[in-house]
C-alpha cells in the first residue's frame, strides 16, 4: 500500500528536505506538494485519500492556523493526522488547540519527524 502525504510549505527547500527524509524511510510513499494553505485545501479536496498532512504554519495567502480552522470545519474532508511545523514555538498551544496532532519545531530532524508520524498513526 502506498502512503499518501501532503506537504504544505511555501519554502521549496523545506519541501525538498521533508521529501528526502520521507523517501529515505518510506519506500512506498506518494507525496503531494502545496505552496500555501489555500492550495493545500484545494489539494485535499482533489485527493481524499491523503493519509497525513505536514503543515507549515507561516505561509502567505493562508497560513497553517487558518488552514486548520477551515480543514476541521469542512465535513467533506476526512479527519487525518496533521503534523504542524514551524520555527515559532510561541504558537504551539494555539495550533494544537486548532486540531493539529503534533507540533514540530524547525529544523525538523529525521528522528522527530518519524516519531511524530508513528505517534499520529497510533492515535
Amino acid at each position: 500500500m502506498i502512503f499518501k502525504i501532503l506537504i504544505a510549505d511555501d519554502d521549496y527547500i523545506n519541501r525538498r528536505l521533508l521529501i528526502s527524509l520521507l523517501k529515505k524511510e518510506l519506500y512506498q510513499v506518494e507525496i503531494i506538494e502545496a505552496i500555501d494553505g489555500k492550495n493545500a485545501l484545494e489539494v485535499c479536496h482533489q485527493n481524499l485519500d491523503i493519509q497525513l498532512i505536514l503543515l507549515d504554519i507561516e505561509m502567505p495567502i493562508m497560513d497553517g492556523a487558518e488552514f486548520l480552522k477551515q480543514y476541521i470545519k469542512d465535513k467533506s474532508l476526512p479527519k487525518i493526522p496533521i503534523l504542524a511545523i514551524s520555527s515559532n514555538d510561541l504558537r504551539i498551544k494555539e495550533i494544537l488547540n486548532l486540531g493539529a496532532d503534533a507540533f514540530l519545531l524547525k529544523p525538523v530532524t529525521e528522528e522527530k519527524l518519524f516519531d511524530a508520524i508513528r505517534d499520529s498513526q497510533m492515535g
